[in-house]
C-alpha cells in the first residue's frame, strides 16, 4: 500500500498545498462521496512521508468502515476515486502556475461555444501576454503559432483579410519552433554519441541549421544562436571562437534562456572545456571551474534540491586538479547532503579520495577508494584510474610497487576493452593513461629513463587525440626528466 499510486501522488503534495487539497476533496463539484473524504482525512495524518507501517489496506478499511467486514473491491474503488481527485488537483495547480496554458484553454472553449467576440478578445490578450515573455525559445514560438493558427482557422474569421506579412509571420513562428526543437534534440543526441557507444543519423539537421541562420529573428535571438553554436562546437570542439561566443552568452545573456536551457548550455561548455583541457590546453581547466561556480551560484545543477552524483564528482575532479583544497572541503560539506541517498556514501568517499590525491596522501586516497562499492560505470572508471595513479605515485617513492602498477594497468585495460557501455573514444583516453603509466614505470624500474625515451613518450602523448589526465602525465614526465 505504501508503494501504491495513491501514496505516490499524495507524497507529491507540498505542505503548503495540503489545505487546498483538503478543500478540493470536500468540494461538492468534484466529489460527493463522504467515504472518499474520510479516506483522505485518515491518510493525511501520515503526511508528508506516508511511510508509517499503519498504512495497510486492512487498517485503512477498518478506519473508514469500522462496522464492516473487509471488502477489497470497495476499498479499491475508494482508492481509485481519491487518486483521480488528487490528479485533477495537480492539473488545477499546474493551470494556476501556467497562465499561458490557462489562456489557451479558455480561448479554445470560447471559440467552441460560438462566442466569437470574446474569443477574439481572448486571442489578442494571449498575444500580448506572450509578447511579455522574457524567453524566445521553442515554447514561445509554438504558443505564438498556436494563437495565430487558432485565430486564422476559426470558422468566423475572414481568412482573406489576413495580409501576406501576417501569413508569413505564422509560418515563421512554426519554422522557429521546428528548427529550435530539432537543434535541441540533435544536441542531446550528439552529446550521448560522445559518451555512449551509440551512433545517430539525424535527418534534416543540416537543412534545419541553414533555416535557423536565415530566419528573420536569428541575429537577435540568443537561443537560436546558442543551439546553432552548441552543434557547431560538437562538430569542431577545438574551434575556440565558437566556444567564446557561447561563453559570452553564459556570462552575459544567461537570463534570456529558461533555467533548463541555462543548465544545458553550461553542461555543453563544460564538456567541451574538458575535451580541450585533455588535449593539452590547460587554460580551459580554470574556465571549466568558473562555469561550475556559475552553475552553483545560480543553482542550475540542482533538481528539486538534489545534486546528481555525476555533477558532484565532476566538480570535485576539476577543483582537485586546480589544487582548490579548501574550496573542496567546503563544497563537500555543503553539497554532500544534497546527493541522492543511494549514492551519497560512495560519492563522498570517491570525492574525498580525490582530495587526498591532490594533497599528496596517496595511501589514504587508495584506502578510501577501496570503500567505494558502486559498480556503476562512472565510479568504476574514476576509482580504477585514480587507484592506478595513486599506485604509480607510490611506486615513484618505493620501487616495490612496480608489480602492482603493471597489474592494475593491465586489469584496467581489460576492463575497458570488455565493457560495451563505454564509447571507443572515451575508452581510448583511459587506455592511453594506463599504457603510458605502465611504460613509464617499466622504464624507471629498468633504469632506462633516458632523455630520448622520455622525449619519445612525450611526443606520443602529444599526438594522441584523447588521454585522460594528460597534463598530470606530462608533469610526471617533466619531473622524471
Amino acid at each position: 500500500m505504501r508503494e501504491s499510486k495513491l501514496i505516490a501522488l499524495l507524497r507529491s503534495i507540498k505542505p503548503e498545498e495540503q489545505r487546498w487539497l483538503a478543500k478540493w476533496v470536500r468540494s461538492p463539484y468534484y466529489n460527493s462521496n463522504e467515504w472518499v473524504v474520510a479516506l483522505f482525512d485518515h491518510l493525511r495524518k501520515y503526511a508528508p512521508g506516508y511511510d508509517s507501517p499503519k498504512i495497510t489496506k486492512e487498517a485503512i478499511f477498518k478506519h473508514v468502515f469500522p462496522d464492516k467486514p473487509y471488502d477489497s473491491q470497495r476499498l479499491r474503488v475508494l482508492l481509485f476515486r481519491l487518486s483521480a481527485l488528487v490528479e485533477e488537483f495537480l492539473v488545477a495547480q499546474r493551470l494556476k502556475r501556467g497562465r499561458i496554458t490557462h489562456q489557451e484553454l479558455l480561448q479554445a472553449e470560447l471559440g467552441e461555444r460560438n462566442q466569437y467576440e470574446l474569443f477574439l478578445k481572448q486571442n489578442q490578450g494571449l498575444a500580448e501576454q506572450l509578447e511579455q515573455s522574457p524567453y524566445r525559445d521553442e515554447y514561445y514560438y509554438l504558443a505564438r503559432w498556436r494563437q495565430q493558427h487558432d485565430h486564422f482557422f476559426h470558422p468566423r474569421t475572414a481568412r482573406y483579410g489576413f495580409s501576406t506579412d501576417q501569413l508569413e509571420g505564422i509560418m515563421q513562428n512554426l519554422d522557429a519552433f521546428y528548427v529550435l526543437s530539432k537543434m535541441r534534440y540533435s544536441a542531446e543526441l550528439r552529446n550521448r554519441q560522445n559518451i555512449l557507444p551509440e551512433a545517430y543519423e539525424i535527418a534534416l539537421l543540416g537543412e534545419s541549421i541553414q533555416l535557423a541562420e536565415k530566419h528573420p529573428v536569428f541575429r537577435g535571438d540568443k537561443v537560436f544562436q546558442a543551439y546553432r553554436d552548441i552543434l557547431a562546437l560538437m562538430e569542431q570542439p577545438e574551434n575556440e571562437s565558437i566556444y567564446r561566443r557561447l561563453e559570452d552568452i553564459a556570462y552575459h545573456h544567461l537570463h534570456l534562456l529558461r533555467p533548463t536551457d541555462q543548465a544545458s548550455l553550461l553542461r555543453y561548455l563544460v564538456n567541451t572545456s574538458i575535451q580541450l583541457y585533455n588535449k593539452g590546453k590547460q587554460e580551459y581547466l580554470g574556465r571549466q571551474f568558473r562555469l561550475y561556480q556559475l552553475g552553483l551560484e545560480k543553482a542550475l545543477f540542482l533538481d528539486e534540491g538534489k545534486l546528481s552524483d555525476t555533477t558532484f564528482l565532476n566538480i570535485i575532479v576539476t577543483a582537485s586538479v586546480l589544487g582548490e583544497l579548501d574550496w573542496i572541503e567546503k563544497f563537500i560539506a555543503r553539497y554532500a547532503p544534497a546527493l541522492p541517498a543511494a549514492q551519497q556514501v560512495d560519492a563522498v568517499s570517491l570525492a574525498t579520495a580525490y582530495w587526498y590525491f591532490a594533497k599528496g596522501d596517496f595511501s589514504a586516497s587508495n584506502a578510501l577508494l577501496r570503500q567505494v562499492e558502486s559498480t556503476g560505470l562512472q565510479y568504476q572508471l574514476r576509482a580504477r584510474s585514480l587507484s592506478l595513479r595513486n599506485t604509480f605515485e607510490l611506486f615513484l617513492q618505493d620501487g616495490s610497487y612496480y608489480d602492482l602498477v603493471v597489474y592494475e594497468s593491465k586489469a584496467f585495460g581489460k576492463f575497458l576493452r570488455r565493457n560495451e557501455k563505454i564509447s571507443s573514444g572515451r575508452a581510448q583516453g583511459y587506455l592511453n593513461l594506463a599504457s603510458s603509466l605502465r611504460k613509464l614505470a617499466g622504464l624507471k624500474a629498468g633504469g632506462q629513463l633516458s632523455s630520448d625515451k622520455l622525449a619519445k613518450l612525450r611526443k606520443k602523448l602529444e599526438r594522441e587525440g584523447a588521454v585522460v589526465a594528460r597534463p598530470w602525465l606530462m608533469e610526471k614526465l617533466a619531473a622524471l626528466t
